[in-house]
C-alpha cells in the first residue's frame, strides 16, 4: 500500500505518505514530507539514511460500542453542543493545544507559526464541532467524522483548554461521542493517537478502547 497526498498552506506544499516500506518518493515539488510506516527497526535505519528524522509513534484506537460499560450520560458532566460557528474561538483553542502534534508540525524542530497555519486550515474545512462551553467561552471541542461504510465513527479532531482540563469536559466530548456513535448504530469509533500522549490514551483506555497498528512518523524538509 501507498498514499501520497499533497496540501498547500502558503508558500507550504506538504506530501504526506502512508507506506508500507521506503522508497525514493517522486515528491520535489513539495517543501515539507511527513511520512507514516510500519513500526519497524530496519525500516528506521532505511529512513534516517535517506535523511528523514523520526518524530513520532502513532496508534489506531478502536472502541467497540457493543462491549462498552461505562456509564456515558453520567460520565458527561458538561453537555456537549453542536456548532458550525465560533471557528475562531475553536481555531485559538487548537492552536494552544496542539503544541508538540505531529499532523501540524511538520519539520524537525516544532514550528508554531507554520503549524498554526496549517491547523487553521484543517478547522476552516471542517463542518461542524461538538464544543463544551463554560462561562459563554468554548472550554473544549471534538470532532466525528462518519466513515464511509457508514458502520462507524473518527474522532478526527480533539483538544481541552489546558486551564479545564480538571473541569471533566474531556469526559464529557469523548463520552458523548460515544454515546452519539450507540444512537447512530455503529458498531465502533475510532481513534488516531500519538503514543507520547498519555492522557488521552488513558482516556481511551477507560473507554475500552484497544490500541493497535503501531506506525512511525517521520519528517523531512
Amino acid at each position: 500500500m501507498e498514499l501520497i497526498t499533497k496540501k498547500q498552506y502558503g508558500e507550504i506544499v506538504l506530501a504526506n505518505i502512508i507506506a508500507d516500506k521506503p522508497a525514493d518518493w517522486q515528491i520535489s515539488d513539495a517543501t515539507h514530507v511527513r511520512v507514516s510506516l510500519p513500526s519497524d527497526m530496519e525500516n528506521m535505519l532505511s529512513m534516517q539514511q535517506k535523511g528523514y528524522q523520526f518524530v513520532d509513534r502513532m496508534l489506531d484506537v478502536t472502541i467497540n460500542l457493543k462491549r462498552c460499560t461505562v456509564d456515558l450520560q453520567r460520565s458527561i458532566r458538561i453537555e456537549p453542543v453542536l456548532v458550525s460557528d465560533r471557528r475562531e474561538e475553536i481555531t485559538m483553542l487548537a492552536q494552544k493545544s496542539f503544541v508538540r502534534d505531529r499532523r501540524f508540525h511538520v519539520e524537525t524542530e516544532y514550528n508554531q507559526e507554520l503549524a498554526n497555519r496549517i491547523i487553521e486550515a484543517w478547522v476552516e474545512e471542517i463542518p461542524e464541532f461538538y464544543v463544551c462551553i463554560y462561562k459563554e467561552n468554548v472550554i473544549g471541542f471534538l470532532v466525528l467524522k462518519e466513515a464511509e461504510d457508514g458502520k462507524s465513527a473518527g474522532i478526527h479532531l480533539a483538544a481541552v483548554d489546558e486551564r479545564y482540563r480538571t473541569s471533566g469536559a474531556a469526559m464529557s466530548l469523548y463520552a458523548k461521542a460515544l454515546q452519539i456513535g450507540m444512537e447512530k448504530g455503529y458498531q465502533n469509533i475510532t481513534g488516531y493517537i500519538s503514543s507520547y500522549n498519555t492522557a488521552v490514551m488513558n482516556l481511551y483506555a477507560y473507554l475500552g478502547g484497544a490500541f493497535s497498528n503501531p506506525q512511525d512518523i517521520y519528517v523531512k524538509k
